[in-house]
């Protein structure tokens, strides 16, 4: 190895967990929420996070979608930076087509859409307090429920 040549820097697997966490709290979202967004399984996400596992490019696209973050915010928190969110990113809960999120910043946006007198009727909630979806999903049913018995009386 030539002498002005440096070894490559560690990666900060802790610093990944960390704000792997993070946002995942600020979406509501539980460890096995964000495993099965991604395809993964729980123990291959722990593995990732612990630094025993490296993830592959597909892998860490698919873990920057879940999370909202911007492209290369995986590697920028690797390298000893910080994610980047990404604004408007989208996607839907595992299970459940009828309610889907998105990340807009430091807020998480859920839309709630059923069937009201053969139209649809979507409910809408931002929330930046850190409820669960589960939390968000019972709240909007509610709204959705009040709906149904205003518009079929």
């Amino acid at each position: 190895m030539p002498k002005d040549a440096s070894p490559a820097p560690a990666l900060r697997y802790d610093l990944l967990d960390r704000a792997m966490d993070e946002r995942r709290l600020a979406l509501g979202m539980r460890w096995r929420d964000l495993a099965d967004h991604t395809g993964m399984s729980g123990q291959a996400l722990r593995d990732i996070r612990r630094g025993r596992s490296v993830p592959r490019e597909l892998t860490v696209r698919q873990l920057e979608e879940a999370l909202g973050w911007s492209p290369g915010s995986v590697h920028r928190v690797l390298a000893g930076g910080g994610p980047e969110v990404s604004e408007g990113t989208r996607g839907e809960r595992g299970g459940h087509g009828d309610l889907t999120w998105w990340a807009e910043g430091d807020a998480v946006c859920y839309e709630l859409t059923r069937e009201i007198a053969g139209n649809p009727f979507t409910a809408r909630l931002v929330v930046r307090d850190g409820r669960s979806r589960e939390q968000v999903e019972r709240e909007l049913a509610k709204v959705v429920e009040m709906a149904r018995i205003q518009l079929e009386g």
